[in-house]
């Protein structure tokens, strides 16, 4: 078997070897997404660089989040994995179990890391009690008010307001929001965002339009459609908009002719819908490059102050959504 070298590498992408070499040199010479492209050849390749990993962090993930519905922490940890070669990193995932989350138990191996990463959201405690091991810990995709830790979230609570704000102006005017309240925060900012439009143009809050989506363990589930139907629905993920749509076209009702779906995360489900759901594109490669500027601030600057960087969100128009006659 042919051994890859840098220069199969430059072949491959038609670019120099010197632009290879700077790539795994970590050079400020070459932009992030030629970086990405080499690092991805090279990992198709099979190419093995000894590279020199300065940090080492720990990626928690929690059980709540872990089955085979979730797409969005996925694609999230992937984009870190993209980026690690490239700033002398290693990042390890770890799934801590619910249990070691109330009982504050940390999974073998994670203070033998350089600095935590909480992907996705934990609960005040745990992360006030990783802080507790002074170890730099960043929360990703959550924030909480008053615990001095960096984060990075995106803006769901904007999102939700422009996606629900989209709807109205195509007027609908009965529009439900299904989603667990107190879930996580980004699912409160999302109802709020949702709340926010409605209030806007004196709409009327109707109970029977908020709609939970997961089980008392936090689990998808199916649910009840309203008695008195929506013109649109606004989703809390793209996995609920999914199966919603399904459970509407059952019910003999035509998305988007009748009923209008709309989701959030832009992942896969999104797309593979029939038909395809307008949803909220949250930037992961960005959230994942502003998590490792932060972590490297962090590193070089200990005693600096926490920083909380928010991600702007863009809509991702599909064919879900049907402009109405206001009734």
């Amino acid at each position: 078997m042919k051994k890859v070298s840098m220069q199969s590498i430059a072949t491959e992408l038609g670019i120099s070897k010197m632009t290879v070499s700077k790539c795994f040199k970590n050079s400020e010479d070459i932009s992030a997404e030629t970086k990405r492209a080499i690092l991805k050849k090279a990992d198709e390749m099979g190419y093995k660089y000894q590279r020199r990993i300065k940090y080492r962090i720990a990626v928690l993930f929690s059980e709540v989040y872990f089955d085979s519905t979730e797409r969005f922490y996925n694609g999230l940890y992937k984009s870190l994995q993209e980026l690690e070669w490239a700033n002398s990193m290693k990042f390890s995932l770890f799934c801590v179990s619910r249990e070691d989350e109330k009982n504050n138990v940390l999974n073998a191996g994670v203070e033998e890391n350089d600095a935590v990463i909480f992907l996705g959201q934990f609960s005040r405690k745990y992360v006030m009690f990783l802080m507790g091991k002074k170890i730099p810990v960043l929360c990703l995709d959550f924030h909480y008010r008053g615990v001095e830790a960096d984060s990075v979230v995106s803006d769901s609570y904007q999102a939700s307001y422009d996606l629900t704000s989209y709807l109205i102006e195509l007027g609908h005017r009965k529009i439900a929001f299904v989603g667990n309240l107190n879930y996580t925060n980004s699912v409160n900012d999302r109802y709020l965002g949702y709340y926010k439009a409605l209030l806007e143009k004196d709409l009327n809050l109707d109970p029977a339009y908020r709609i939970d989506d997961r089980d008392e363990q936090g689990i998808l589930d199916t649910f009840s459609l309203p008695e008195k139907m929506p013109t649109a629905f606004v989703c809390n993920n793209d996995y609920t908009a999914f199966n919603l749509t399904k459970q509407l076209k059952k019910a003999g009702y035509r998305v988007p002719e009748q009923v209008s779906v709309v989701g959030f995360d832009d992942v896969l489900y999104s797309e593979i819908s029939d038909p395809p759901i307008t949803s909220v594109h949250v930037h992961r490669g960005f959230m994942a490059e502003q998590a490792i500027l932060l972590m490297k601030r962090r590193f070089q600057q200990p005693d600096a102050r926490p920083s909380t960087v928010t991600i702007n969100c863009s809509i991702k128009y599909r064919e879900s959504v049907k402009r109405i006659e206001n009734e």
